[in-house]
Parts: C-alpha cells; structure tokens; sequence
C-alpha cells in the first residue's frame, strides 16, 4: 500500500463537515477553471490553500462579480422547477453527500492504519 494523500484544508464555512468542504472545494475549482478574470482566479487560489477563508473572501468585491451572475442564472433555473424536481434534486444531494462522508471516513480510516502500520515514515 502506497502513502495514502493527506486531508485538504477544511473550509471555514464547512463547520468541520469534509463532505460539504469538500463539495465547496470542487466548486470553486470548476469556478477558476471557468473564469477568465485573474483576480478572481487567485482569490480562488487563496482559498484552496488555505492562505484565506472562503467566510472573508465571500464579501470581496472580486469573488461577488464572479459569482453573482452564476447565482443569478441558478436562481432563474430553480424558479422553472416543479416542486417535485426540486424534491428529487435534494433527495439525490443528500444521498450523494451520505456516500461522500462515507467515503472521506473510509479514507480517514485508512490514513490512520497507514499511519500506525509505518511510524518512521
């Protein structure tokens, strides 16, 4: 077995949840790759390392001209919404969110009998 990778910095609006940081991380992710704006992108960066929280960088003039359209856009897209698609859209979040902490603890796990299997490394 190979040196299992280490955690990612939790996200501060995450409230100790890795599913949901990690959920947030990905998103931010696919927002840099997508934007073309290189403030935005290195904020996202600054959040990501962990050199900035996503809390603080939330209310930053630069991270709401990025976002602010995608919401607007996901806002309109969830209004057209039957409520029972709205009701099948949250029942398939919460499943994958029970499957994504089950697996961050299955790798935790891991991690930990990694850790105690090779103590000088």
């Amino acid at each position: 077995m190979t040196r299992p990778n280490d955690e990612e910095p939790m996200l501060d609006v995450a409230r100790g949840d890795p599913a949901l940081s990690q959920h947030l991380r990905n998103s931010l992710k696919l927002l840099r790759e997508r934007s073309d704006d290189p403030e935005f992108r290195r904020l996202a960066d600054d959040i990501l390392t962990g050199r900035r929280g996503l809390r603080d960088a939330a209310t930053s003039p630069v991270f709401n001209r990025a976002l602010n359209p995608q919401v607007e856009r996901f806002a309109q897209r969830w209004e057209e919404l039957s409520d029972e698609e709205k009701a099948e859209l949250a029942a398939r979040g919460e499943a994958d969110f029970a499957a994504s902490r089950e697996r961050i603890e299955r790798e935790r796990r891991e991690r930990e009998r990694w850790r105690r299997d090779h103590p000088d490394e």
